[in-house]
């Protein structure tokens, strides 16, 4: 890992708080995103650098060789907060319960300091159910939030997750979840994030294919779920001849974090290449490879990412 000081940004006595509040004032987060200052515009300048954390929802909190780095939520929310406080990050993808704990954080920080979420986009992630490892793993259903509860918080858009394995019968109940995320976030005027991967089972789990074809393929299958494609944007991973990828389709395009033991120069330059491909791709939505970089901090690279998207 890095000699990342979680408690430069989060002292432990304001971390304690988190659980404290959750105790005696259970509303907070929501009163906190109540009073939040928020963005006018989605997408002012039309281009999008999100940092992504919502793998522990999903049970999967290994980093590299360390199984259970993205379990300390202390040192989590810590990293995530160094990024935001960057004017290159323009939001965060987090299930529920990591945003609520950044509005709970950011609620009690902004007694004394800017509020590090003011403007900052919240992206809440919808289907975390298909478990790595799971017999069900490609039935993967909405057991996070839901739209309502979005438009309530504060929340300024949803991603979903679409792995398809075309012989595996449950893709198709994803399918179908997919839809139903597209059609109730569109009944709020709310962006959905579809992540659609085709995949292939190997023995070491689901292996994503990232060929043209399978991709281009799954794209159109993705463009025309639900009643209307209008909220609809796509994370995608970055592949060869992506020129042809994003020429499939008219949706905006973010492109998914690569390996996170990728140098990051070569993060960088797949991103470039990616943003050169065709005017749908608006930016990137990194993860662990943004917040566990190796030897570096990790609100420097989000900056790298988010120049070279911003083009400043």
């Amino acid at each position: 890992m890095n000699s990342f000081n979680k408690e430069n940004i989060i002292p432990h006595t304001l971390f304690q708080q988190i659980t404290t509040v959750r105790v005696e004032q259970p509303n907070f987060a929501l009163n906190s995103s109540q009073i939040r200052k928020r963005r006018q515009t989605f997408v002012p300048d039309g281009k999008l650098n999100i940092v992504a954390a919502d793998h522990p929802a999903r049970g999967s909190v290994s980093v590299g060789n360390e199984p259970f780095a993205m379990a300390n939520r202390h040192d989590l929310l810590a990293r995530l907060i160094s990024t935001l406080k960057s004017p290159w990050v323009d939001g965060v993808l987090g299930s529920m319960d990591i945003l609520e704990e950044l509005l709970i954080l950011h609620g009690l920080m902004n007694e004394s300091d800017d509020g590090f979420l003011d403007d900052k986009l919240l992206i809440t992630s919808l289907n975390r159910g298909g478990l790595p490892g799971a017999a069900w793993e490609l039935n993967d259903p909405i057991t996070g939030t839901d739209a309502r509860t979005c438009k309530e918080f504060g929340i300024d858009a949803a991603k979903m997750l679409l792995r398809v394995d075309l012989a595996e019968y449950d893709s198709l109940k994803t399918i179908e979840y997919c839809a139903q995320g597209v059609r109730e976030m569109n009944q709020y005027h709310l962006p959905i994030f579809l992540e659609p991967l085709p995949v292939k089972k190997t023995t070491n789990g689901y292996a994503v294919l990232k060929e043209p074809e399978p991709l281009i393929k799954l794209i159109s299958v993705t463009s025309a779920l639900g009643n209307s494609s209008r909220n609809i944007w796509l994370k995608i991973p970055y592949t060869e001849q992506f020129h042809t990828v994003a020429a499939s389709t008219t949706l905006p395009i973010v492109i998914l974090g690569g390996d996170r033991n990728s140098p990051l120069k070569d993060v960088l330059n797949n991103l470039e290449l990616a943003l050169a491909s065709g005017h749908q791709v608006r930016g990137a939505m990194f993860g662990r490879n943004v917040l566990y970089p190796n030897q570096k901090d990790p609100r420097s690279v989000a900056e790298s990412i988010g120049k070279l998207i911003h083009k400043k």
